[in-house]
């Protein structure tokens, strides 16, 4: 059994400064699954008496997400 295609895109801005001479301040945005694309998890692969379930699609993978991070470096 196949399960159904996987679409992805993730992305990520970040800018940094110099402070002062040893000091770094970074700001950064992260986006996985750019676009929202949903994608399925695998159909139900157990075959039984009752196989009602049989090849059905019952979950997805995670949505889009974002974070962001602020990095001191020294």
């Amino acid at each position: 059994m196949i399960g159904p295609g996987f679409s992805n895109l993730d992305l990520a801005v970040l800018k940094t400064w110099a402070l002062v001479e040893p000091v770094g301040l970074e700001l950064r945005w992260e986006t996985f699954n750019l676009l929202n694309h949903t994608n399925f998890d695998l159909p139900n692969r157990t075959f039984s008496t009752s196989t009602a379930n049989f090849g059905r699609i019952f979950s997805a993978k995670s949505p889009r997400e974002m974070q962001i991070g602020v990095r001191l470096s020294f």
